[in-house]
């Protein structure tokens, strides 16, 4: 399943860009999300045109089961393997379970493109999201879609939150 997610805030891209890549980020986020269990920045390395970071997440489960088949908690732990492009203010990103019985049933990749828009700016995401279950993947693609918006949302609440005490 293909999505886009528009976020606005009323900040500059450079603002927005700098919070999302701070240091600090990872804590905060974590204790001001309820849906955010653990965030770890694991490596991070840069240049004078990219940023490349592989972060992990976890998160409260969003859904218990799919049909008949419980889904267990670890599910809900992956790693992000992104790059950022400095110049074209664009992020690729690929999230990867830690665990290989999920990784092998779970492909989510895509980008984040921020923009300035007026005093204001965008943030973008758009990918594609495929659950590898018989029968039952659509069904779950739909489902975490819908939860991940939410917590995306929750994500850019907090990040605003970060944005003004700096």
């Amino acid at each position: 399943m293909k999505y886009e997610i528009r976020q606005e805030f009323d900040a500059s891209a450079e603002q927005v860009i700098s919070a999302m890549m701070h240091p600090d980020v990872a804590a905060f986020l974590t204790q001001h999300m309820k849906s955010l269990k653990e965030m770890e920045l694991l490596e991070r390395t840069e240049t004078d045109d990219t940023i490349v970071r592989r972060v992990r997440y976890r998160i409260q489960p969003v859904i218990e089961k799919i049909g008949p088949k419980k889904i267990p908690p670890e599910a809900f732990e992956w790693v992000e393997q992104s790059t950022f492009d400095k110049r074209r203010r664009v992020m690729t990103y690929r999230n990867v379970p830690t665990k290989s019985k999920i990784a092998r049933m779970f492909e989510n990749h895509g980008e984040i493109r921020i923009s300035d828009a007026g005093a204001r700016c965008a943030r973008v995401m758009s990918g594609e999201l495929k659950i590898h279950f018989p029968l039952l993947g659509s069904v779950a693609e739909k489902m975490i879609y819908k939860k991940a918006a939410e917590i995306l949302e929750e994500e850019a609440t907090a990040l605003r939150l970060f944005m003004a005490r700096r």
